[in-house]
């Protein structure tokens, strides 16, 4: 029965957007919309090497990153009011990690600019619609949208030309609602671990707990202030996959092979020295979900 609510959605929404009939030419495997920017014409669309090192480790991060607690479908049910009839969309999807929570009672659509993290949500989600997009240049019309959801993503395109798109395909008093995972560092090996990991070069712009994002909702006028929820989270997970786990990191997935292979000796080295998950081989690893949402001002 899910399933085929689904598959109405979906043909309801092509319907409705005629999106195939907006999509125009690729420039390396990304969607431009017609009428927008070519993508290879200005710096803003050039990729950044950070963010496109998630083209070469896809499986990795699909294995490695989290899963999403259920307690985050249910507040975005009940605070929100989405449910089965809402059009949504999920922008930098990737692999799905958040799709594999709404799709058991929400369906949304879903983006992502990366051929090869695009290719795994598909496979596991082959029922949604999805699109291969940036989410500078969103390829649906205005007003479609009851809810636009980013999930560990929107630190890498928070600035007014996204935020205005994202308004642009927004109804009247739609949601833009931003999720992140934090890993909870109180845990002393967890202090440890990230010791290790951002003692190699990366930009700010991977930071995203230092929310220096959220300075895009400032003077500004189209979205409301920002409000914040946050839910306790622990996964477990194999000790010996924290090495996959730091792997699956954009800017430790561009480091040169030498490099990867001091970053796995180290974390190798933690497993087996730290007195608090040496002699574990099963481990919880904690997490800070936090929901941030805004309401469109039309």
């Amino acid at each position: 029965m899910k399933f085929l609510t689904c598959h109405k959605n979906v043909l309801k929404l092509k319907k409705k957007c005629g999106v195939l009939a907006q999509l125009g030419e690729r420039y390396n495997g990304i969607v431009e919309v017609r009428g927008s920017t070519p993508l290879g014409s200005t710096k803003r669309f050039i990729m950044n090497s950070a963010a496109q090192s998630f083209n070469t480790c896809s499986e990795i991060y699909e294995y490695s990153r989290p899963n999403y607690p259920d307690a985050v479908a249910n507040f975005l049910k009940s605070k929100l009011g989405f449910n089965t009839s809402s059009q949504l969309l999920e922008l930098a999807a990737g692999t799905g990690k958040f799709t594999d929570l709404l799709v058991h009672n929400l369906y949304p659509t879903v983006t992502e600019w990366l051929q090869g993290m695009l290719g795994i949500l598909r496979a596991k989600h082959q029922q949604l619609l999805s699109i291969i997009s940036r989410a500078e240049n969103i390829p649906f019309q205005n007003n479609l949208f009851d809810g636009v959801l980013v999930a560990q993503a929107f630190h890498w395109f928070a600035d007014h030309i996204t935020l205005n798109d994202i308004a642009r395909v927004l109804k009247n008093n739609g949601y833009i609602t931003i999720i992140f995972q934090e890993r909870d560092n109180q845990s002393s090996w967890v202090y440890d671990y990230h010791k290790i990991i951002y003692s190699y070069p990366h930009d700010d712009i991977v930071k995203f707990e230092r929310g220096k994002w959220k300075s895009v909702f400032k003077q500004q006028s189209i979205f409301s202030a920002l409000e914040h929820q946050k839910f306790s989270y622990r996964q477990p997970f194999f000790k010996k996959d924290l090495v996959q786990k730091a792997l699956g990191m954009s800017f430790i997935a561009a480091l040169p092979d030498a490099q990867k292979k001091n970053v796995i000796k180290r974390i190798q080295h933690l497993c087996k020295t730290h007195p608090e998950i040496k002699n574990h081989e099963i481990i919880g690893f904690p997490y800070i979900t936090h929901v941030y949402w805004a309401k469109v001002l039309k």
